[in-house]
């Protein structure tokens, strides 16, 4: 793996590692969207889209960008909201184990990251990018799973999951790749009382 690292761009490599996800997972889209994804992958990782901090605050709460999005131009809204927006996504499906356990959990990421692209879908005015984060914004937690799969893939020493972790996920988001993954272990999820529907 390593020597084909070497040899691929990051772009080549994102794009070939959401292609296979989004097989796996039996999940499709448009170019745009796709191309979106690649990009938001590939910018992430080199740390150049995500926002910095809040004065004195480790990270930048999504409802704090939610509100100064909404106080600002609309160029700046725009811009406000795509960074919440990619944000939360890149968090909720690369880094999914980190929100474990916290205040703002996954659940939290994938609803605020998923207004914010709604919103921004009505802010735009440019041809293609309108139906981008409409789709962004319907199909979140499908686009958050595809891109823990890519999560997984990108690692160089890939850890197994917790079960207990899996569960929670399934029982928070009811991501059917936590489904699956449980299914593997030998455990079939099912909503019990204030769980899952």
């Amino acid at each position: 793996m390593a020597d084909t690292l070497v040899r691929e761009t990051p772009v080549e490599f994102f794009r070939e590692q959401l292609a296979k996800a989004m097989e796996h997972q039996r999940v499709s889209t448009s170019a745009f969207t796709e191309y979106y994804l690649v990009n938001l992958l590939t910018t992430c990782v080199r740390g150049e889209l995500l926002p910095p901090p809040e004065p004195g605050l480790e990270e930048s709460p999504l409802a704090l960008m939610y509100v100064k999005a909404m106080q600002a131009s609309r160029t700046e809204r725009a811009r406000l909201l795509r960074a919440m927006g990619d944000t939360a996504l890149f968090v909720s499906g690369f880094f999914a184990d980190s929100l474990q356990r916290k205040l703002a959990d996954v659940t939290y990421y994938r609803a605020m990251g998923g207004r914010a692209y709604a919103r921004l879908s009505q802010e735009t005015a440019s041809s293609f990018a309108p139906a981008v984060f409409d789709e962004l914004s319907g199909r979140f937690g499908e686009f958050a799973d595809v891109l823990w799969e890519v999560s997984e893939a990108s690692r160089i020493q890939n850890s197994s999951h917790s079960i207990v972790q899996l569960y929670e996920r399934w029982l928070q988001t009811g991501s059917p790749r936590s489904a699956q993954l449980l299914a593997s272990q030998g455990i079939t999820p099912m909503a019990g009382e204030g769980g899952r529907h």
